[in-house]
């Protein structure tokens, strides 16, 4: 009687026979289990009669719940087709090739199997002997998403390489790129191709002394390597090859693939003086940004521009984009009026000086400030600048600001907008009272109970508001009644 061996099996036992003669149920049980993963009993039609599995994590599939099913129904719809290949491919007495399929259940992933179905001769039975394939999707989940974020690499690389050659041939000024070991041109932009009068093809491998008139070759050759070997920028003067006109000579070392690169700039005399003249913008700029003191522009709706860190640090905002296109009332005034207030005033006078407010940071807190603004013509309308600075201690003490009672009545004008009315009404009594007390101590040369006879108090009142206000400590003054 021939042999059944299976398609993939290049030897199979010669004395299986005897040697498995013996062996009854529970032993192909065993060696179906060890054998696999998950081991699956099929009948003839697809349906599983029973299932065995090792891993106690499988249960979350619910496995149990495959007994009675058709094995195509507890597989995801793409993996249908397979099992009715594993199906058809089965022959009694082999083995067929693995298929891997997908097997749903809520709350999980997919659980990936790889099937091989094994028939025997005499039985019209099945057995699936599945492989646990998850970690091996999951190695491919990893491969696939390392592929797609190496692409997004290159593609980000590509995509700052294209910048870079657009603003390097778009550049205005002569530009080389030196190899500064071998003082090779490794790159050259269309400024230095008419500079030269070469194209980029012929300057590219050409020895950087090249570039120069042969009286400067020497001393731009050992400038170069100096500045190679040092890894700091510098400037001098050299006559370029095609050139009699000294030009300055702008190098600036930076680092690409491991290696040391020189850019360098050539700029004739008429740049330099447009150059002196073009950073009075920039300076200004670089000013405004270093002051302590807040600067932020305003639109004519009151909503902000442009702000310097002095005034990202005073209202406690990181970047400029939290503040952009919001209403400066948001953070400066004790209410909305101090802004309406000096609006209007710069619509009619086109500045402000020292207006005392207050400015609310983001974190709660609050800060006694003093507001210096001016109006400025704009491309599309008015804008106003304001300069916003902390005001001295000394300042917010008397003012009243930090909770304490203003000093002067006066200063009650500087709180409106910034204390609500009826404390301001009661701090206002409290002032004229002792006003009057302080006056009449000094028509009465300091007499308290004359003082207190022309204020129509007893004395015992007179003393307790004395001490209320602080007014003095001593009772030098007093006649005896």
């Amino acid at each position: 009687m021939d042999k059944l061996v299976s398609r993939e099996v290049s030897r199979s036992f010669n004395t299986h026979g005897t040697l498995f003669s013996g062996l009854g149920a529970d032993a192909l049980a065993g060696l179906a289990t060890a054998n696999s993963d998950i081991a699956i009993i099929l009948s003839p039609d697809g349906v599983v009669l029973d299932i065995a599995y090792r891993d106690r994590s499988l249960k979350a599939w619910h496995l149990d719940d495959w007994i009675g099913q058709p094995l195509v129904e507890i597989v995801t719809v793409d993996s249908r087709v397979k099992i009715g290949e594993l199906l058809r491919d089965s022959a009694p007495g082999a083995s067929t090739r693995v298929h891997q399929v997908n097997h749903p259940a809520k709350g999980v992933r997919d659980l990936p199997v790889g099937y091989r179905l094994v028939s025997f001769a005499g039985s019209e039975l099945r057995i699936a002997l599945g492989t646990d394939m998850r970690a091996m999707a999951e190695m491919q989940q990893r491969l696939v998403r390392a592929q797609i974020d190496m692409e997004k690499d290159y593609r980000k690389l590509r995509d700052i390489e294209s910048r870079y050659r657009i603003l390097f041939h778009l550049a205005a000024e002569p530009l080389i790129v030196v190899d500064a070991r071998s003082l090779k041109i490794v790159d050259a932009n269309d400024g230095a191709a008419r500079l030269l009068d070469r194209t980029i093809r012929k300057i590219v491998g050409m020895s950087a002394a090249t570039l120069f008139a042969k009286a400067d070759q020497a001393q731009a050759v050992e400038t170069l390597t100096m500045l190679g070997a040092r890894g700091r920028a510098d400037v001098f003067r050299a006559r370029p090859a095609t050139d009699d006109r000294p030009m300055e000579v702008r190098v600036t070392p930076f680092r690409e693939f491991g290696k040391t690169n020189l850019l360098v700039c050539f700029a004739s005399e008429d740049e330099q003086r447009a150059d002196a003249a073009m950073p009075l913008d920039n300076t200004m700029i670089s000013i405004v940004d270093s002051l302590p003191e807040g600067i932020v522009v305003v639109d004519d709706a009151g909503n902000v521009v442009e702000a310097n860190p002095g005034f990202l640090d005073l209202i406690r905002v990181v970047s400029l984009d939290r503040v952009e296109r919001r209403s400066l009332d948001a953070w400066l005034g004790g209410s909305p009026v101090d802004l309406q207030v000096l609006m209007a005033n710069l619509r009619e006078h086109g500045t402000v000086r020292r207006f005392a407010s207050v400015i609310r940071d983001e974190l709660g807190g609050t800060e006694t400030v003093e507001v210096s603004a001016a109006r400025i013509a704009g491309g599309d309308g008015p804008l106003f600048g304001f300069v916003i600075r902390e005001a001295p201690r000394g300042d917010a003490m008397a003012s009243g600001a930090g909770g304490g009672q203003p000093a002067t009545a006066s200063q009650f004008t500087d709180l409106v907008g910034r204390v609500p009315l009826k404390d301001l009404v009661r701090d206002t009594a409290d002032i004229i009272e002792k006003l009057c007390i302080e006056a009449a101590l000094r028509l009465t040369d300091n007499n308290r109970a004359s003082a207190a006879d022309m204020l129509g108090l007893s004395r015992q009142s007179l003393y307790i508001k004395l001490k209320r206000y602080g007014i003095s400590d001593q009772d030098d003054g007093d006649t005896p009644a």
